[in-house]
């Protein structure tokens, strides 16, 4: 069958999987049918939008025949926020299912591997669990760009963010920002973190904390005794944190020497430091900044040049490493030639970190357990921890 013409571009499709990014997927002849929003197990009738040599992507036009997993009565009232919540329709056990399997599929498909995945989650943090945002306001309404766009959607709630985010949403509401505004609230406590382009008198007044949008005290926080810094990552949940670092620490197992790369604000490392001797390295100068502050001399400054020299200047009990998006392509010869006992990888990114995975077999190390964490339930996006032993 030829690509269908956008113009007579309306076509039904099965939905037989979910993609990494959370796209239905199916098959129209020989192309691959990407249709956001669609679920496993249904038929929609779809107007296509973008043609490629072997796929094509389509809009939704009519559910004709829903999956077994679509909610009636989902949480949220439209797709205002599909962008913070785009498996709000989605059963949640179904939502389990289909991450374990993107993590799996991806091993297979890039890793080169049949990978055993598990699936862990905290189910008491379903909802509300959100304790960082990024909105985006247009000078008229203030809410999350909608889907493949960056129009400006009025949110008034969000059923995903904790309450106090929330309160901090409709305190900026009617102020006519512009811009993207990230907000960190403490879950636990008073604090919260904010950065914006233009500070007003009433920006402050709005919030219990006057100095909260400044960079001098009040530019951070502590939560599980690592240090939240404004304008330096922090997961989205600092509630669903302490999962990830709990299974974290499970494959960290006891230790004498502990290399973290990627470190960040040390979130995975600090509370070691009493037991072990810890290396962290990131490029995240406020955060290494914060995190001596609690471990003086542990954190230092540094790419992956840095990085690679401190895989190669010892044999490490454990090498954990947490990258962004991309990966650590940059690091696959050092890790795979890295003198280690094991080698501990958390991944935002099911593709890189199938890809780095395979560096790392290909180098004599032998994947030994895998791990789907849902960091972000009603999205998505999943974390994946991976260990790696010496064959």
């Amino acid at each position: 069958m030829t690509a269908p013409q956008e113009s007579d571009g309306i076509v039904d499709v099965e939905i037989s999987a979910v993609a990494h990014g959370g796209d239905g997927v199916g098959r129209i002849n020989a192309l691959t049918c990407f249709v956001p929003g669609a679920l496993p197990g249904e038929t929609v009738r779809a107007r296509i939008f973008r043609r490629a040599k072997n796929a094509v992507w389509a809009r939704t036009l009519e559910v004709i025949s829903p999956s077994p997993h679509r909610l009636s009565n989902a949480f949220c009232s439209g797709r205002s926020c599909a962008a913070a919540c785009a498996w709000h329709d989605f059963a949640y056990p179904a939502q389990g299912e289909w991450k374990t399997r993107i993590v799996a599929e991806s091993m297979r498909r890039i890793g080169g591997v049949a990978a055993e995945v598990v699936f862990i989650e905290e189910p008491a943090l379903r909802l509300g669990y959100r304790t960082r945002a990024v909105f985006h306001g247009d000078g008229a309404c203030l809410g999350y760009f909608a889907p493949r766009t960056h129009d400006v959607i009025p949110l008034p709630q969000c059923p995903l963010n904790h309450p106090r985010l929330n309160t901090a949403l409709e305190a900026l509401r009617p102020m006519g920002l512009r811009g993207n505004i990230h907000v960190t609230v403490n879950p636990e406590g008073d604090e919260i973190l904010a950065r914006l382009r233009r500070v007003t008198p009433a920006v402050k007044a709005a919030f219990p904390l006057a100095n909260a949008f400044d960079s001098a005290e009040c530019s951070r926080f502590i939560f599980d005794g690592a240090p939240i810094v404004n304008g330096a990552f922090s997961q989205a949940s600092l509630l669903l944190n302490r999962m990830l670092r709990r299974e974290v620490d499970i494959r960290v197992g006891e230790t004498e020497t502990l290399l973290d790369l990627y470190c960040g604000n040390g979130n995975l490392s600090l509370h070691h430091a009493p037991n072990c001797r810890v290396v962290g390295v990131d490029n995240a100068k406020a955060a290494i900044a914060a995190a001596n502050q609690i471990v003086p001399g542990a954190y230092r400054i540094g790419n992956e040049r840095v990085m690679a020299a401190l895989i190669q200047e010892q044999s490490w009990d454990v090498i954990l490493l947490d990258p962004p998006r991309t990966g650590a392509k940059a690091l696959a010869a050092p890790l795979a030639e890295a003198k280690a006992g094991r080698i501990v990888y958390v991944s935002c990114n099911p593709a890189t970190f199938a890809r780095d995975a395979r560096s790392l077999m290909e180098g004599g190390w032998r994947l030994t357990s895998a791990a789907a964490i849902d960091m972000f339930p009603h999205t998505p996006h999943v974390e994946t921890i991976g260990v790696f032993v010496r064959t």
